[in-house]
């Protein structure tokens, strides 16, 4: 039933499944829709509010390839870390993913991207995520290495490679968040992703930056105007995360823990229920809590969407 209702529209970069509620379509799944393949936690980057730190060691390649076999038949895989790209055997796992999944994705940082990295990832890749976090002063201020991101981006773009530009929305950038839309419109991106902070990793430190309700409902009308004022084409999406709901998002960890976020209910914003290198994908989906809470995420019946 699955396979004939719900579908990726990569004009929009969203799953679409019509008018079928979310029950119907859980009552046909076995495997998760999407999920986050983490390849390494070690990164080029020392983001302040990186949920995903560094201190989980990868397993071997070969253990690495055999989980990516258990996800195939998955609709989406998104190959991120740490920094992905600065995983060894990084070309080789994105290779042995070829004609495993629906959509490849990569989400990265940039940095490493080159021309000839820009040309090969062209074939390897359905589409890639890239973070930019204001202008200069700002990114910087929150991420670095401006000129190396703005470089990477302009690559892909170069190549035609689709992409969605994605920022952290906190203190730092408010101000100039109509920067991230007018810089997706630039580079011709899908999609812009404004995300807020979750309380993992080093952005635990970061509650006053935690932003839920009235304030971006404000921002979701003032970028409804300014995307009329301004002609930007990519859509935006706005994670309300108390809208979206607990646990929605997938992530299989380095070592292959598999885990729930964020749950804020859990000390560490997290819930581990499985391991891909112990078990398979469709045990990982059974024993997943929050079904509801990822599909209704990922056809965006929970998120703020300015068209």
């Amino acid at each position: 039933m699955l396979d004939h209702v719900m579908r990726f529209d990569d004009d929009r970069q969203i799953f679409a499944a019509g008018d079928t509620t979310t029950d119907d379509l859980l009552s046909g799944m076995e495997i998760p829709l999407s999920l986050t393949f983490q390849l390494t936690r070690n990164c080029n980057f020392k983001c302040v509010y990186c949920s995903e730190p560094p201190g989980i060691r990868s397993r071997s390649l070969d253990e690495i390839l055999v989980m990516v076999d258990k996800l195939s038949g998955m609709r989406r895989i998104i190959f991120s870390g740490g920094e992905p790209m600065a995983y060894k055997h990084f070309w080789r796992v994105l290779e042995h993913a070829q004609g495993k999944f629906d959509r490849i994705v990569l989400s990265t940082n940039a940095s490493f991207i080159t021309r000839d990295a820009a040309a090969r990832l062209k074939d390897l890749v359905h589409y890639i995520d890239i973070t930019v976090d204001g202008p200069r002063r700002q990114h910087n201020a929150i991420r670095g290495n401006y000129d190396k991101v703005i470089r990477g981006l302009s690559r892909v773009a170069e190549e035609g490679i689709p992409l969605s530009v994605i920022c952290v929305y906190m203190g730092g950038n408010k101000k100039v968040i109509n920067y991230i839309a007018h810089t997706g419109d630039i580079f011709g991106a899908k999609k812009v992703k404004i995300l807020t902070t979750i309380p993992k990793g080093y952005s635990r430190n970061l509650f006053e930056d935690f932003t839920t309700g009235d304030e971006l409902d404000q921002l979701y009308s003032y970028l409804q105007t300014e995307k009329q004022r301004n002609g930007w084409t990519p859509r935006i999406t706005i994670a309300d995360w108390m809208k979206i709901g607990p646990g929605h998002a997938i992530l299989v960890e380095p070592d292959g823990r598999a885990i729930a976020s964020p749950v804020w209910s859990e000390p560490d914003c997290l819930e581990p229920f499985g391991n891909l290198h112990e078990t398979t994908a469709t045990d990982l989906w059974n024993h997943f809590p929050y079904k509801r809470n990822h599909l209704n995420k990922y056809l965006e019946r929970t998120m703020m969407v300015v068209e």
